[in-house]
């Protein structure tokens, strides 16, 4: 009996110990910063190059570009992912009763607040309100279609008048598949890290484990720094997910060291 005591009370102490330590534990925090001398990154809406009805595609995803209020727009949709009530209102079109068809609009739902599901798991988000008002703009409707983001552009060259709208960097790689509509939002790349690692320089990632999401433009400069850039031969590796969210995962659960992203989905990971 005494002999059991003893067990008992030694693995009662064991257990006391395990929960201080786990309650003396803090959690990390994350942030995420601008890399600094990167040039400004600016979104489009995109057509395949060779579809038929382009120009007029184009031209209406122009002249809602030129009226809109882009800050109206994101912070309406940034208090809508946070399930908070937005401080401004939009006013969204009637679309049912247009007659000129239907735009099939591909995008990647992992994006807040350009793109990304309600609690109804609707297809919300800046670049969804910014295609009903170009539907409305074309007397048509509009279906919005969630795919892997690195997909979007060989999707849209190949379906004829199939529009992307996934928070897509203007740039020369994609140009040789899809025309761009004229910029809607300027954006830079974030370093997201643990607090007491706030990097904001490519170079101070030598070494390390960088996820991003596949497809992005992030992702590109990343490996390209790594292939003939800054972090060429430093040990630096890329590791590529299927989008943010996913990325941030793996790195708090320590499979990658950072992560590389667009600015205001990566401030919406890290809140």
């Amino acid at each position: 009996m005494k002999k059991f005591l003893a067990m008992l009370l030694a693995a009662t102490s064991i257990l006391g110990a395990t929960a201080l330590a786990s309650c003396n534990k803090e959690e990390k925090t994350y942030v995420a910063t601008a890399i600094e001398s990167e040039d400004n990154e600016q979104y489009g809406l995109a057509v395949g190059k060779n579809s038929t009805n382009k120009a007029a595609i184009l031209a209406a995803m122009n002249t809602v570009i030129a009226e809109i209020e882009i800050g109206d727009i994101v912070s309406y949709y940034e208090a809508v992912e946070a399930n908070q009530t937005p401080s401004v209102s939009l006013t969204f079109p009637n679309l049912s009763d247009n007659t000129a068809g239907t735009l099939q609009v591909y995008t990647n739902a992992e994006f807040a607040p350009f793109e990304f599901r309600d609690n109804e798991q609707n297809i919300v988000g800046v670049d969804m309100y910014i295609m009903q008002l170009v539907a409305e703009e074309m007397n048509m409707k509009v279906n919005f279609h969630d795919i892997a983001f690195d997909a979007i552009v060989g999707k849209i060259a190949e379906e004829d008048n199939a529009i992307g709208a996934a928070g897509m960097t203007i740039y020369d790689e994609p140009k040789e598949k899809v025309d761009f509509s004229n910029p809607y939002y300027s954006t830079v790349q974030c370093i997201i890290s643990t607090e007491d690692q706030k990097f904001n320089t490519l170079e101070q990632l030598a070494g390390k484990k960088i996820g991003v999401q596949k497809g992005t433009t992030g992702w590109k400069m990343v490996a390209d720094a790594i292939e003939s850039g800054v972090l060429k031969d430093t040990g630096a590796e890329v590791i590529a997910y299927d989008n943010g969210p996913v990325a941030f995962t793996a790195l708090k659960s320590g499979k990658c060291d950072f992560v590389v992203i667009d600015e205001l989905p990566a401030k919406k990971l890290v809140d």
